[in-house]
Formats: structure tokens, C-alpha cells, sequence
């Protein structure tokens, strides 16, 4: 039976927008795969910000590599397990800086609800309990930039669906989400840190 979703009178994000006197701002970046997110993140990098790259893909990679089975395509539980113990981490270690996340938890569910999954009551007490800042970032669906790989399985259909579940999770559990505009990938970290007033 998929998880029905009934947060948004109960729970509300507790994170604050980006200001200088703050301490610790977790910005997330999300969106279906192939639209150009983690090109972001990247760009981020190379800009000398602090960063965490999905670690969703190093999975993949290390399983593929081991022939083992905590795949999406495989074993979608066992895959999820180890992205929250990951996200939890990555979360942990974003504490007293300004850090760019290339995923956060709640996307977990997000695909586990574009798959028409069960979604533990366990992780969406995870989502709430570890927030990240309330304006998030969302890459839009782009064909032009989409394409697979030996990581990445989902076609364009599949990833659209993807980015409708996060769009839906995310407002559900109070966030306000900013879309990307199109652009080189540049012009699109620059937005963020605009948006942001960090440039």
C-alpha cells in the first residue's frame, strides 16, 4: 500500500532562509535525474563551496562493481537503506557551515512514491526530523541535457515522474521550491547564490 502523505498540517520545516548570522544553512538542490543538478554541484565545487555529491550514484557504482543486489532496479528497499544512512551522515556533517546538498533525504521517497512503493513511516519521520534549509532548489525536466548511463536506468518519462513526486513531497513537508532556470551551468549556480544573496 503507497504511503499517503498527510504532513503539511503537522509538520512544518523548521530550517531558516540563508542570512549571514546564522550558523548552519544545509541548501539543497533536487529534481528528477539528467536535468542537470549535479553539474551544479560541481560548478559549486569549483566555485570553493562546501559540497555533498549524491551519494545515491556512489552506491550504484560500488554495488555494480561488487555484483551485488542494493540496487534500484534490483532491490529498491536494500538500495533505499543505504541512502538514508548516507543522507543521515551527510546531514551530520553539514553542521556549523553553509553546505550545498545534491539530494536530500525526503528524495528517498520521492522515488519510492514515483515507483508507486511503500514509504516507512520510519523515513518520513526522518524527513522532518533532519530538515534542511526552507527555500530549495529544484532542476527542472530538459531533454536536451537528459541521458542515461550505466547509473542513471530511468528514461525522460520516468525522470519527469520523478521530478512530479519530489515537487509533491517536498511542498507536502513545507518547503518552498525554486525552480532553475535553463541555462549554461555557470549561469545556473550563479542563480542560486543570487537567490541566496551570497553574490
Amino acid at each position: 500500500m503507497v504511503y499517503k502523505f498527510q504532513f503539511r498540517k503537522i509538520y512544518k520545516c523548521t530550517s531558516k532562509c540563508f542570512s549571514l548570522q546564522s550558523v548552519t544553512h544545509r541548501i539543497l538542490l533536487t529534481g528528477g535525474p539528467g536535468f542537470g543538478k549535479s553539474s551544479i554541484i560541481e560548478e559549486l565545487e569549483r566555485m570553493e563551496y562546501a559540497v555533498f555529491h549524491e551519494i545515491a550514484r556512489e552506491i550504484i557504482r560500488h554495488e555494480i562493481e561488487i555484483n551485488g543486489t542494493a540496487l534500484p532496479w534490483i532491490d529498491v528497499h536494500a538500495f533505499s537503506e543505504q541512502v538514508i544512512q548516507g543522507r543521515i551522515r551527510q546531514h551530520a556533517e553539514g553542521y556549523s557551515k553553509t553546505s550545498f546538498y545534491d539530494r536530500g533525504l525526503p528524495d528517498i521517497a520521492g522515488f519510492l512514491l514515483k515507483d508507486k512503493k511503500s514509504i516507512p513511516e520510519e523515513l518520513m519521520q526522518l524527513c522532518v526530523s533532519h530538515s534542511y534549509d526552507k527555500r530549495i532548489f529544484i532542476t527542472p525536466p530538459w531533454e536536451a541535457i537528459f541521458h542515461r548511463d550505466e547509473q542513471r536506468k530511468e528514461d525522460f518519462a520516468a525522470a519527469i515522474r520523478v521530478h512530479k513526486a519530489l515537487e509533491y513531497l517536498y511542498t507536502d513537508l513545507g518547503y518552498e521550491l525554486i525552480p532553475v532556470p535553463m541555462g549554461s551551468v555557470k549561469w545556473r549556480a550563479e542563480f542560486i547564490l543570487k537567490e541566496l544573496g551570497m553574490m
